[in-house]
C-alpha cells in the first residue's frame, strides 16, 4: 500500500507542481473564485464591487470552499500559487480515495489503475492545477459514491452523506449528486436520511448565516439563480441531451474507455458508479453542450467516471483471465497506459507549456499581465478604483471593478446580471467616471465587450478620448481624462 502511494505521490508532484503559479494560463472564472476566495479569508463577504451572497448567478460558489482556498492564497501572501497548491491537493485527495477507498470493492490493482489513470490524465492536470469549486465538489462526489458500492449500512451512509456535504461545500451542482445518491439507495429508505442529513445541516447553518447578514438580497439571488439555471440550461443545452452526451463521451478513448468500464461495473455488482456517473454526467450536458471545451465544468463528474477504469481492470482480472489465461496480455496492456499517459504529459507540467482546450480564453501572457499590474500599482492605491478584468484584479491594490458590474451601476442589465443590480449591493462607487484607469485586456476584447451592453462603456472611453498609457500585445491601460495627469 505505501509503494502504491508513493507512486502517486511521485506523478503527483512531477505533474501537478511544476510552474504551478503560471501554467495553464489564468482563466475568468479561476481569478474571480480566488479574489472573492481571498477576500472572504480576510473576513469580506465580496464580488469584487458587489456584496457576495454565494448564491448570485455570478458567483454560485460556495462559501466553506471559498473560505478554504482564500486561506491557502493567503499563507501564499496573497497569490494565486496557493489557491492553485489547494486544488492540486484535491487531485491528489481524489486519487488516493479512488486507492484506497475503492479498493475494498474493486480490489487493490483495479483502484491503483484507477488512480493512476485519473491523475495522469491531461484534462485532470489542466483543472486540478486551476482553483474552481468544481474540483471539491468532484472529490465530494467521489467520496460519496466510494461509500455508495458498500453494503447499505449506517457507517456507510454516514460517510457517504459526508462526501454530498464536501459537494454541496463547494457547488450549487451537488444537487445532481444528492438525486444520484438517492437513486443509489432506492430501496433502502432509511438511508436517505445519512445521505442527505449532513448535506442538510451544512445548507442550514450556511444560508442562516448568510440571511444574517444580507437578508433580502439572499432570497432574491435563489430566486435569480434557479431562473439563470433554467435559461441557460435551454440555450446552452440547445434541446439535445442524448447528442450533447455522445459528444462528450466519444470526444476521446479515455472517454470511450470510461463508458466501456462503467457499464461493465453492472455485471461487477459495482453499480453505484456507473449510476453516479452516467446520471450526473447527462444532467450536465442536459445544460451543457460545451463541456469538451469548457471542461472545467465537468471535473464535477470526472473522479467518479475514472472508478470506470477500476471496473474495466476487475473485469480483465476475474472474467477474461478465468476463461482464457492466454489472455493476460490484455490487462498487461491496460497497465502501460497510466505510464504512456505520464509519459506524454510530463514535457509539458515540466516546460510550463500545458493548454487547455478553452485556451482562446484564459491569459495568453502571464507576464505581460503582471507588467501591467505592477504600472497599476506605482501609481494606485487601495482608495483608488480601476475598471478592469478578474485576471489583471487579482494582482491590484486598487479596487476593481468588472466592466460586466460596471454596466449594472447604471441599471443595465448584462450576462450574468440579467436582473440587474441595486445601488445598495456595490460595495463603493462602481461608476465609469470614478476609476482612475481602465484596463483592457485580452478576455475583454474576446468576450466581454461581446456580451450584452457592456461595449456602452467601450464606446464611452472613445467618445471621451481616454488615452492609452500603457500597452503590450494583449492589454493595455486607459487614464480617466477626468483625474489631472500625473496625480
Amino acid at each position: 500500500m505505501l509503494a502504491a502511494l508513493g507512486v502517486l505521490s511521485l506523478c503527483w508532484v512531477l505533474l501537478y507542481l511544476p510552474n504551478l503559479r503560471t501554467s495553464p494560463g489564468w482563466y475568468g472564472d479561476e481569478t474571480l473564485t480566488f479574489c472573492s476566495s481571498r477576500d472572504l479569508a480576510s473576513g469580506v463577504a465580496s464580488n469584487f464591487a458587489l456584496w457576495n451572497t454565494y448564491w448570485h448567478p455570478h458567483y454560485p460558489y460556495q462559501p466553506a470552499y471559498s473560505l478554504v482556498n482564500g486561506i491557502f492564497a493567503r499563507l501564499a501572501h496573497g497569490d494565486i500559487v496557493g489557491s492553485r497548491f489547494f486544488n492540486a491537493l484535491l487531485a491528489l485527495a481524489a486519487a488516493f480515495s479512488i486507492y484506497l477507498i475503492g479498493r475494498y470493492r474493486f480490489g487493490s490493482r483495479a483502484s491503483l489503475f484507477a488512480a493512476a489513470m485519473f491523475l495522469v490524465y491531461g484534462q485532470t492536470i489542466i483543472h486540478y492545477r486551476m482553483g474552481n469549486s468544481h474540483n471539491a465538489a468532484g472529490l465530494g462526489l467521489l467520496i460519496m459514491t466510494l461509500f455508495l458500492l458498500r453494503k447499505p449500512r449506517m457507517g456507510n451512509d454516514w460517510f457517504a452523506g459526508l462526501g454530498l456535504m464536501v459537494g454541496a461545500g463547494a457547488h450549487p451542482l451537488f444537487v445532481h449528486g444528492a438525486v444520484a445518491g438517492i437513486l443509489c439507495r432506492l430501496k433502502h429508505p432509511v438511508s436517505w436520511v445519512r445521505i442527505l442529513l449532513p448535506c442538510v445541516l451544512y445548507l442550514a447553518v450556511s444560508l442562516a448565516v448568510i440571511y444574517h447578514f444580507f437578508g433580502r438580497w439572499l432570497v432574491e439571488d435563489l430566486v435569480h439563480l434557479q431562473e439563470a439555471f433554467s435559461a441557460r440550461g435551454q440555450a446552452d443545452g440547445g434541446g439535445r441531451a442524448f447528442e450533447n452526451f455522445r459528444i462528450f463521451i466519444s470526444q476521446d478513448w479515455f472517454h470511450l474507455g470510461l463508458l466501456g468500464g462503467l457499464l461493465l461495473c453492472f455485471p461487477l455488482r459495482r453499480t453505484a458508479a456507473p449510476i453516479v456517473g452516467l446520471l450526473v454526467l447527462f444532467l450536465l450536458v442536459r445544460n451543457r453542450q460545451n463541456l469538451v471545451v469548457f471542461y472545467y465544468q465537468a471535473i464535477v463528474i470526472l473522479p467518479v467516471l475514472c472508478l470506470g477504469w477500476a471496473g474495466l481492470w476487475r473485469y480483465c482480472e476475474t472474467r477474461i483471465r478465468r476463461l482464457a489465461p492466454r489472455v493476460r496480455h490484455i490487462v498487461l496492456a491496460l497497465g502501460a497506459l497510466p505510464l504512456t499517459l505520464f509519459a506524454v504529459a510530463l514535457p509539458a507540467s515540466l516546460a510550463g507549456t500545458l493548454t487547455p482546450r478553452n485556451h482562446y480564453w484564459v491569459t495568453q501572457s502571464p507576464a505581460e499581465v503582471e507588467a501591467a499590474a505592477q504600472w497599476l500599482n506605482e501609481r494606485t492605491g487601495p482608495g483608488d478604483v480601476v475598471a478592469g478584468n478578474p485576471n489583471i484584479a487579482w494582482l491590484l491594490h486598487a479596487r476593481t471593478v468588472p466592466y460586466l458590474q460596471m454596466i449594472t451601476w447604471y441599471g443595465i442589465p448584462t450576462q450574468g446580471y440579467e436582473n440587474g443590480n441595486a445601488r445598495e449591493r456595490f460595495r463603493f462607487d462602481s461608476s465609469l467616471e470614478n476609476a482612475r484607469f481602465a484596463v483592457i485586456g485580452d478576455i475583454d476584447r474576446r468576450w466581454t465587450f461581446g456580451e450584452p451592453n457592456v461595449i456602452r462603456l467601450a464606446e464611452r472611453m472613445e467618445s471621451e478620448k481616454w488615452p492609452v498609457v500603457w500597452r503590450g500585445p494583449n492589454y493595455e491601460i486607459l487614464a480617466n481624462p477626468r483625474f489631472p495627469a500625473g496625480d
